[in-house]
């Protein structure tokens, strides 16, 4: 228990750098791009990040748990490890030519391809940080000790090289110069420290590394559906200074959520997959009681962000962000919400290995949402995006809390 709660210690921090950095330089970069130019850089971000999930491809699970399993035997590790590190740059090459086909099909990347570039390069810095290793064999500190000194550097980068508006490509440049550094820094020490030196591998375990992420991949692109195009959607509608004002309150939500949710379920994943394992009522048993623990401080965050909406906004994004006030509030059941639907999701189906119903759900969710977007969004602007955000979620919810009770009655009768 003690190296479990400093892991979820370390997975905050792990967060905190992940969007707090960022976030608290929000103020500093939107005085100098101004909310349009804010806005047309937060787009090419949403549009990079489902580059990103393709590079990762569910490895931050499906590669944990195994490198969790294969614990002790250390050429299974190895073979692991340059398995999956190979997939991930084969992953890369292909992410790389969907971005050069790109403004075939979206004309503000055709418009800005640069633009989109430069943020694109963040992925190389993903590619080389095994993040997925260190969670693996808990040691989640040090995963969050690098990525702090990524943000860190980024941060700093930003705040020497920036100085005017038409720069607003050099913002994400930075950025993504910091990951790549910083990620090869990282792979060196992971490789030396644990000697995992090189070994070859078969097409055959390359292969095999994918197809075990390739449900949770799946299941994360239907995620990142009906979450991330949202904002996707918005662009289509808006302008750019809708897109800005969407995308604050975005992120200063993303800052509650993932440093409230995300330390509670990676930490939990590898203990939760080992006590599944060993013995499926135990799984149960702790998975029902982590649900009721990590639902309190979530609902805490749910019921601060509404009431601190408006000073938030006024503290965090500078310049005319009025509009992001009743987002950001419309926004607060998101922590409560998306702790819920991540703990039944990640620890109940893929913790017990019904991983199989994960793909179908996010189908579900990701026509429901687009769907919504889509019909909401011309309607009512840009709260009908949040509106569908908060739809999924509690589909989600009810989807998987069916799938598991039902699972549990049929393994009873049995």
């Amino acid at each position: 228990m003690k190296t479990l709660y400093r892991n979820m210690a370390s997975l905050g921090l792990l967060q905190v750098a992940n969007y707090l950095i960022p976030i608290l330089l929000i103020p500093f970069v939107t005085s100098i791009l101004g909310n349009e130019l804010f806005g047309r850089v937060s787009y090419a971000q949403n549009i990079v990040s489902y580059l990103t999930l393709l590079v990762n491809y569910g490895f931050e699970y499906a590669a944990t748990r195994r490198i969790s399993l294969a614990e002790g035997n250390s050429d299974e590790t190895r073979r692991i490890f340059w398995s999956v590190m190979r997939a991930k740059v084969w992953l890369l090459l292909v992410s790389f030519v969907a971005l050069a086909c790109l403004p075939l099909f979206i004309p503000r990347v055709e418009a800005d391809f640069r633009l989109y570039l430069y943020t694109a390069l963040i992925n190389i810095g993903f590619v080389l940080f095994p993040t997925w290793y260190l969670q693996g064999i808990r040691q989640m500190h040090k995963m969050a000790l690098v990525n702090f000194l990524i943000k860190l550097l980024g941060a700093v980068l930003v705040l020497a090289l920036l100085r005017r508006a038409e720069q607003y490509r050099l913002y994400p440049l930075l950025l993504s110069v910091s990951s790549m550094l910083m990620g090869a820094g990282a792979l060196v020490y992971v490789v030396k420290h644990y000697g995992l030196w090189p070994v070859s591998c078969t097409l055959a375990s390359t292969r095999t590394e994918l197809k075990e992420g390739t449900p949770i991949f799946i299941n994360n692109f239907f995620v990142a559906l009906y979450t991330t195009a949202n904002l996707t959607i918005l662009g289509i509608y808006l302008d750019d200074i809708a897109v800005g004002c969407y995308s604050g309150a975005m992120r200063l939500i993303m800052v509650v959520n993932m440093c409230v949710i995300m330390p509670v379920s990676t930490a939990l994943f590898p203990e939760m997959s080992r006590r599944f394992a060993d013995n499926q009522e135990e799984g149960w048993h702790y998975f029902r009681r982590t649900l009721l623990i990590a639902s309190v401080p979530a609902l805490v965050a749910s019921i601060l962000t509404w009431l601190l909406a408006s000073p938030v906004v006024h503290l965090m994004l500078r310049g005319d962000f009025e509009a992001s006030i009743p987002l950001l509030q419309w926004m607060a059941p998101l922590p409560l919400l998306i702790m819920i639907a991540t703990l039944f999701t990640v620890q109940g189906l893929y913790g017990s290995g019904l991983q199989r119903f994960a793909p179908w759900v996010g189908l579900v969710l990701s026509i429901l949402c687009i769907s919504l977007n889509m019909i909401l969004i011309p309607r009512v602007g840009a709260v009908g995006a949040v509106w569908s955000w908060l739809a999924a979620e509690v589909t989600e919810i009810l989807l998987v809390a069916g799938i598991i009770l039902f699972h549990r009655k049929k393994s009873c009768s049995i």
